[in-house]
């Protein structure tokens, strides 16, 4: 563990987009040598709706843009289905189960080094720009940025406030449903970015509005359905009850239209971000990478939304870099890929040290030659909302674990790339299906026993409020 700079919660500013910037170690870093490095989390976007994996819609012109200019990974898999400890294992390199930030009652250990304590040990600076509550620094995602700026409309209310009540509050619930982020983001970055004298950095940005609510601004409100004249909105999606698995196909035709419009909205400013480094020189001089949380389910198996289930239409995501100084312009990647992945290939296209202390490893020859040196298998997982499920995935099968229903099931992708012939696996019966996953499991070991500090416990009220909406599961 690396010196922390200090991200809790009480430090940010109380004002629009607060910040929270931590004073400068004393000690001697040493002088960066490598490029820069933008890390880009689009929250909820499906690998399957962006032209560069092949949608017939043109929702993605600047990500399909950037990964003509680089490398597309085109199966790659998140560790979970949504947003709190999609991003723990991002920044650590850890699975779920190891990095231990599983619950809205769980943070970040302060025993686990991010990915931008190593940029910021490696003399880079670091900054972070977030739109969602579950990135919020009481979760202690903040470790190691030296400046973690809060971009939600909704600052106010809860930045002094313990990451339980950050997270489970309903008025937060609503408004970040409701929010618009992109433009206060933007302006976020392009005013961190343009100070003079900006040293190598290592940044994070979060573009939350693909979202829901899927309600993008015009024109992308009606730019994949323009004749659609019913009721749908889009609004409301989680609450909405008349958003369910038997409502019109045309209004559900509209709804998935209207995500779409938010993934154009979104790109939009993608592609500022990219205009931005451009203009100011550093473009060709920075390693970005684009990749998503996790996916968003229109019932395809019967749910909506997100952090229900680990299907792939919510664990299957996008994951795009660009650097011409080391990948070549329109390369594709075939093979599994995970999200814990990402920072130990980031540090070594920077020319630093992969970390032995993670589950993660670099993709780097698998883009040169092609050249696989470790085991592939993607361990994803839900402890969530009464849901306790782990699935282990290759490309050719898929293992699932309901261990709230005692119940293990697996099927074929190649045969079933949809899922739908799930076929029970009779526990104990000594199948290679189940040693596989058993030895999987076995390798899970936390970090330490402190990882993933549990909070304050809730209110008895709000937790059973909270369980009727389907925020809090059973204990």
């Amino acid at each position: 563990m690396i010196v922390r700079l200090a991200m809790g919660a009480g430090l940010l500013t109380l004002a629009g987009c607060g910040a929270a910037s931590a004073p400068a170690d004393v000690r001697q870093r040493p002088e960066p040598a490598g490029p820069n490095v933008l890390l880009i989390c689009i929250d909820t976007l499906r690998a399957d709706h962006l032209g560069a994996y092949g949608y017939h819609r043109a929702t993605s012109p600047n990500l399909d843009r950037l990964a003509r200019g680089g490398v597309v990974f085109e199966n790659h898999i998140s560790s979970t289905s949504w947003t709190l400890p999609a991003h723990a294992a991002l920044f650590s390199s850890l699975p779920d189960s190891v990095h231990g930030c599983t619950d809205t009652d769980r943070v970040l250990a302060d025993g686990i080094t991010t990915l931008a304590e190593r940029f910021w040990a490696a003399g880079y600076e670091t900054a972070g720009f977030f739109a969602g509550p579950y990135l919020h620094p009481a979760f202690g995602l903040g470790q190691g940025f030296e400046h973690y700026e809060n971009c939600t409309s909704y600052a106010r209310v809860l930045d002094g406030a313990p990451a339980e009540q950050w997270a489970m509050d309903l008025d937060v619930m609503h408004q970040s449903h409701r929010d618009v982020t992109n433009p206060s983001v933007f302006e976020a970055f392009t005013r961190w970015i343009d100070e003079p004298n900006r040293g190598t950095f290592f940044m994070f940005v979060h573009l939350w509005d693909v979202h829901y609510d899927f309600i993008p601004p015009a024109p992308y409100d009606t730019m994949f359905d323009p004749e659609y004249t019913g009721s749908m909105t889009g609004d409301n999606f989680f609450f909405d009850r008349s958003i369910n698995p038997d409502m019109a196909p045309r209004d559900l035709e509209h709804l998935v239209a209207l995500y779409d419009g938010e993934i154009a909205w979104t790109d939009e400013y993608l592609g500022r971000i990219i205009a931005r480094l451009e203009t100011l020189g550093v473009l060709d001089d920075t390693i970005i990478a684009v990749t998503s949380d996790h996916g968003t389910a229109f019932f395809e198996h019967g749910l909506k939304g997100h952090r229900n289930s680990l299907f792939d239409e919510l664990i299957h995501v996008p994951l795009v870099i660009r650097y011409p100084e080391a990948i070549e312009a329109g390369t594709r990647v075939a093979t599994q890929t995970r999200s814990i992945d990402i920072g130990p290939t980031l540090l070594d296209l920077a020319g630093l040290a992969t970390p032995d202390d993670v589950h993660g490893h670099s993709l780097v020859k698998l883009v040169w030659r092609n050249q696989l040196d470790f085991d592939n298998q993607a361990v994803s997982e839900l402890f969530s909302v009464g849901q306790r499920v782990r699935t282990l995935r290759t490309p050719q099968w898929k293992f699932y674990d309901v261990m709230n229903r005692e119940l293990r099931l697996w099927t074929d992708l190649v045969a079933d790339p949809g899922e739908r012939a799930l076929r029970p696996v009779a526990f104990g019966q000594g199948t290679a299906l189940e040693a596989r996953y058993n030895q999987a499991v076995a390798a899970l070991v936390p970090v330490e026993v402190t990882a993933g500090a549990v909070a304050d416990p809730l209110p008895e009220a709000v937790r059973r409020q909270l369980k009727s909406l389907g925020y809090v599961g059973d204990d």
